[in-house]
């Protein structure tokens, strides 16, 4: 994410910011502005909206002329609301970015390189906030695990 809004920066490109809390995200908001100018900022929304607010906020994000579209929500609430409005937001570039926000905040640290580098930055994460995330890596993860198993057995003996 770093590198992309740097690089929005050097292109000209507007970023719009989805997702966190209001305080979280309007504090990435503010460190992407002191650092490469307000005219990178094509708007940003905290994640937290009700099924009844989604088109206004996809249409607050369509209107804002945003050629990046970062969102910071949780799974499957990102990819649906994504997928219902696309039609409507038309952003060229859209990514999810999961805690990011927080990091770039500095509410949460990053784990150190050597974590980052061999993949256990989930890990630093649990560390840091064992109630909120041992459940999702737990229960998510081995679900993932086991359906991607599952699909794997399908194909290994699918009759042709």
């Amino acid at each position: 994410m770093e590198n992309l809004v740097k690089l929005g920066a050097e292109k000209k490109y507007r970023i719009f910011f989805l997702g966190a809390k209001e305080q979280v995200v309007k504090d990435v908001v503010d460190v992407y502005t002191k650092k490469y100018g307000a005219d990178i900022i094509a708007g940003y929304r905290n994640g937290y909206f009700t099924k009844e607010e989604e088109q206004q906020v996809a249409t607050q994000i369509a209107g804002s002329g945003a050629s990046i579209l970062f969102v910071a929500m949780s799974s499957p609430k990102k990819e649906i609301f994504l997928n219902t409005y696309k039609d409507l937001i038309q952003t060229p570039f859209i990514m999810g970015v999961g805690g990011s926000f927080d990091v770039i905040s500095g509410l949460v640290k990053r784990a150190p390189n050597w974590m980052q580098k061999w993949g256990l930055e989930w890990f630093y994460r649990v560390m840091q906030e064992p109630r909120r995330m041992w459940k999702r890596y737990l229960f998510g993860n081995s679900e993932f695990i086991y359906l991607v198993f599952k699909e794997k057995w399908k194909q290994t003996f699918k009759t042709k």
